[in-house]
């Protein structure tokens, strides 16, 4: 019986998969990288032969540039493990200059409108005056809406 670790290896090294084949190795390049620059990649690929890191920072860019030399030599040499079927003749770094999509950034442009379910038929057994109130409002609207 195989394990999963064998299984996802086993599916890796197929010839239809070689793209997560290098995000593995990209990932791997990537960790030998400090973790301040770590933070900054917003993400890899290798196009011809050169992997491109793009940064989010300007600053992120100027430090990639200063220690690259210090990340190719040992690749070169010593690839790690995952990389030993890929072969990078460059590495380079860009600046992404467009804002990250965020979730609470997208607009929905309809307005959900549902039918109303409820039909007002519950009782108020609420003591507080103010708030038997304001409950009976509610039931009131409640009511209007459903019968109209």
């Amino acid at each position: 019986m195989k394990n999963s670790a064998q299984v996802l290896s086993h599916i890796v090294n197929q010839p239809q998969y070689k793209k997560l084949f290098q995000h593995q190795c990209i990932d791997a390049i990537k960790s030998l990288m400090p973790p301040h620059l770590q933070n900054m990649v917003s993400f890899a690929y290798v196009k011809h032969k050169v992997l491109y890191f793009v940064l989010n920072h300007p600053g992120a860019k100027q430090e990639f540039d200063i220690i690259i030399s210090s990340i190719k030599t040992p690749l070169r040499l010593y690839p790690p493990e995952k990389c030993k079927e890929i072969v990078f003749e460059d590495i380079r770094a860009y600046v992404s200059h467009t804002p990250p999509v965020k979730i609470n950034d997208i607009q929905i442009n309809h307005e959900v409108t549902y039918e109303e379910r409820a039909t007002g038929t519950f009782s108020n057994t609420i003591k507080n005056e103010k708030l038997h109130k304001l409950f009976e409002k509610i039931r009131q609207e409640i009511e209007n809406t459903h019968n109209d």
